[in-house]
């Protein structure tokens, strides 16, 4: 099995999977904080800078299957040792994401946003339960949008542009009917109840079974993908 030979692949481009989140990360966050200086005294500063690595996990997923499947393929690495060898790099990487965040969210609580009333890391909610409760929100939502980008980019190496367009067009007129629907029988209440009567967590967990679908669905598309 080549899933090694895969991992390697990886782990030599360090500057897409480590540098480039953790500098943009620390670099909004080190800006955010020199403001919070200059502010007046008193006034607490929420940002959502930290999503930025959640958001950057669903780039990396979309953009993985083009930089890298023709290569894998090219060097004779079987197609399902590099779908495990791309599980096993995604979630080791989004597990030492999400211990770093629920460290530095344990800092910023503990240091009163870092002595200048910052809220980069840590949010009401969301880290409202256990550490443990905490690491798992981050890495299941890590790996959920991780996953969500690698069966875009499965799909696309699979069924081409066209196919794409095609499956983009379907979604947003399955979203909009859905939306209609909800309108049409005034159901956002009872929406808003079920997320405002359930833990970040619980909802967390909500997300497993569809990344295991993600993921399930990107194997068999790359199983039938051209190079």
């Amino acid at each position: 099995m080549n899933i090694q030979s895969v991992l390697k692949m990886y782990s030599q481009d360090k500057l897409t999977w480590f540098l480039i989140p953790n500098i943009i990360l620390f670099s909004v966050f080190l800006f955010t904080l020199l403001v919070s200086i200059l502010i007046s005294a008193g006034e607490q500063i929420y940002t959502g800078g930290a999503s930025y690595i959640f958001f950057y996990m669903l780039i990396i997923g979309i953009t993985v299957v083009k930089q890298t499947f023709p290569y894998a393929i090219g060097m004779s690495i079987r197609r399902t040792d590099y779908f495990l060898g791309t599980v096993a790099m995604s979630v080791a990487t989004n597990i030492l994401f999400g211990i770093l965040l629920v460290i530095l969210s344990f800092i910023e609580n503990a240091t009163n946003g870092w002595g200048g009333r910052v809220h980069f890391f840590h949010f009401p909610y969301l880290n409202d339960g256990t550490l443990f409760e905490q690491l798992m929100i981050y890495i299941i939502v890590l790996i959920h949008l991780f996953f969500l980008g690698f069966l875009i980019s499965s799909f696309t190496r699979r069924f081409g542009g066209k196919g794409l367009l095609i499956a983009a067009i379907s979604l947003l007129l399955i979203i909009s009917a859905a939306l209609l629907l909800v309108n049409y029988y005034g159901a956002w209440i009872n929406i808003f109840n079920w997320f405002a009567t359930h833990t970040a967590i619980q909802i967390a967990y909500t997300l497993i079974l569809p990344t295991l679908l993600f993921i399930g669905l990107s194997y068999l598309m790359l199983r039938k993908a051209t190079v």
